[in-house]
């Protein structure tokens, strides 16, 4: 029989092609293998950096976001998913944003707000409080760890619950809040805000590393719909006629006062010596 035409026997081929798939099976498993760990790492260090927004050392300008609309986001609480419009369509709502890996201001921020929610009352009756976890990598069961440790967790009227990243932004966007991943010590950095909400609107901002109880007193009065008179944050403004402190809850007269009445004062004086010091026929005279 001529080469040309000589056929490789059908057991043969067979056996070479069962001995090239047993060799390629763990070669295919472990490329599946690597690739499923390079996915999940790859997520693992793309939720964990999240950023949004820009770092400031000053707090939230309230003038900027006061009655502007809060986007009615999905929020996911022990309870189930539910839009945000049905926790603030009954009463008024305190929104705060925190992480449950925070390392810092996080906790003792919830503690003073628990404390000048207490000294403020009216909680249930007039408003409730929305605690939100802005870390994509926090569950229910973490951000309810929170409410264990803070005390209230049997506290129908404090809300946890997480939301979805772009949910987050969206309310970052509206609230002046931001946070920043910082990889050294990896952590979010971040400010600590209490958003008052009222029909759907900000109405309110207090921020700090903690809740004045004087402060919070007032943004509970206007929630219930009382009047509250404004006033300038400290060292925004340059003269004013009061001065006012968010820990006392007390007005001090400033020198924008002082300004205000100068040039009157200035006119009792030039007319008081005038008067008095003036002889009658010089008076006569400049009277005239």
């Amino acid at each position: 029989m001529p080469q040309s035409s000589y056929l490789v026997p059908r057991r043969n081929m067979d056996r070479r092609a069962s001995k090239f798939r047993h060799r390629i099976r763990p070669l295919r498993l472990f490329c599946v293998a690597w690739l499923a760990v390079f996915l999940l790492t790859s997520a693992g260090d793309a939720f964990a950096e999240e950023s949004f927004g820009k770092p400031s050392q000053e707090p939230p300008n309230e003038d900027r976001y006061i009655y502007k609309r809060i986007p009615d986001v999905s929020v996911t609480t022990a309870s189930g998913v539910q839009s945000l419009s049905s926790i603030w369509r009954d009463k008024p709502l305190l929104l705060t944003m925190v992480f449950s890996r925070c390392a810092g201001v996080c906790s003792p921020f919830l503690r003073s707000l628990n404390s000048a929610i207490s000294d403020a009352g009216g909680l249930g009756a007039h408003y409730r409080v929305l605690v939100l976890s802005f870390d994509p990598q926090d569950t229910v069961a973490d951000i309810e760890t929170m409410a264990a440790t803070l005390g209230v967790k049997s506290n129908a009227d404090w809300i946890f619950g997480v939301a979805s990243p772009s949910d987050i932004k969206r309310l970052a966007a509206v609230t002046g809040f931001w946070f920043q991943w910082d990889q050294a010590s990896e952590q979010y950095d971040h400010p600590s805000v209490v958003v008052a909400i009222d029909r759907g609107q900000v109405v309110r901002m207090l921020a700090g590393a903690s809740v004045p109880s004087a402060s919070l007193r007032e943004v509970v009065q206007e929630l219930r719909g009382k009047f509250v008179a404004s006033y300038a944050l400290a060292g925004k403004v340059a003269f004013r006629c009061f001065e006012y402190d968010p820990h006392s809850g007390r007005y001090t007269l400033d020198w924008g006062l002082a300004l205000m009445l100068l040039p009157g004062m200035c006119a009792i004086l030039a007319t008081a010596w005038v008067f008095a010091f003036l002889p009658s026929s010089r008076r006569k005279r400049s009277l005239l």
